[in-house]
């Protein structure tokens, strides 16, 4: 009788085993079938993205051959159509991937970011005809700037390619790309430097007092030029005053000292550069 039962307990795990392994196996056929079932767009908006670009620069390149294209003015209703068509022409390829699925999140934020970009200058373009060299340009570098670092990022990590006659337009973009990038770095550096000055009372003359900091070039490059706005906030961290001071040849690794004269009472300074080179 014992014997019996000890058949029987173990054909009833073996059968539990098998069950779970059923379930176990269907569940991982579920998963697999539903991976792919997804269609994710990653590498196909790296092809269109490709595309588009190529089709904006041959739109471009045929505009410049027409007859009386060295005449059209950059201020002009003309001008801004052919801009238009330029960023369109990007659109039409690029657009759609809004808000499609990517298995890449940082791709699909890259995708979503540049699309955003494109329609952005296409805002912009109303000033074509009105402030080109004012409210146009001030808005179109920035724009400029953020297109060529991502489609630099593209190139670099998403192995996004144009074709032998394109390749140069797209090197332009990268070496703009290098250059801001650049650019950035030093300007967080500076900020970085001008936020460790410490201040400190020098001299008082009927209510007006002298304060002097020392700061040491931490970015690594050589500055020719720096003007700094120093501003003197109280308690609250509202501005009561705004003092300036420069600085010249200040070389990575020497220290400089700034310098401002107030009557006003005040509880911190914060340190901004307005010029540098």
């Amino acid at each position: 009788m014992k014997k019996r039962a000890i058949l029987i307990l173990s054909a009833m795990m073996a059968a539990g085993m098998l069950f779970t392994g059923c379930s176990s196996s269907g569940n991982n056929q579920k998963t697999e079938k539903s991976e792919e079932e997804t269609k994710y767009a990653d590498e196909q908006f790296i092809k269109d993205m490709s595309k588009g670009l190529q089709a904006r620069w041959d739109l471009n390149e045929k505009d410049e051959k027409k007859e009386g294209y060295d005449k059209i003015e950059l201020q002009s209703q003309e001008y801004k159509d052919m801009m238009l068509s330029y960023i369109q022409k990007e659109l039409d390829y690029t657009e759609k991937y809004t808000d499609e699925k990517f298995k890449d999140s940082k791709l699909q934020e890259y995708a979503v970011k540049y699309i955003n970009l494109l329609k952005q200058h296409k805002d912009i373009c109303q000033y074509i005809p009105v402030d080109y060299y004012g409210k146009y340009l001030d808005e179109f570098n920035p724009i400029y700037d953020e297109r060529s670092k991502i489609i630099e990022d593209l190139v670099e990590n998403y192995n996004l390619t144009v074709d032998k006659k394109h390749q140069d337009t797209l090197d332009e973009f990268k070496t703009n790309s290098q250059l801001v990038k650049d650019q950035d770095a030093m300007e967080e550096s500076v900020k970085n430097m001008l936020a460790n000055i410490q201040f400190t009372e020098v001299s008082n003359e009927d209510g007006w007092k002298t304060y002097q900091g020392v700061v040491e070039n931490t970015t690594g490059k050589d500055i020719s030029t720096l003007n700094v706005d120093i501003n003197l906030k109280n308690a609250d961290g509202v501005i009561v005053e705004t003092t300036y001071d420069d600085v010249s040849n200040f070389t990575k690794g020497a220290k400089a000292q700034f310098e401002f004269y107030t009557d006003k009472d005040f509880a911190t300074t914060e340190v901004t550069a307005s010029y540098y080179e």
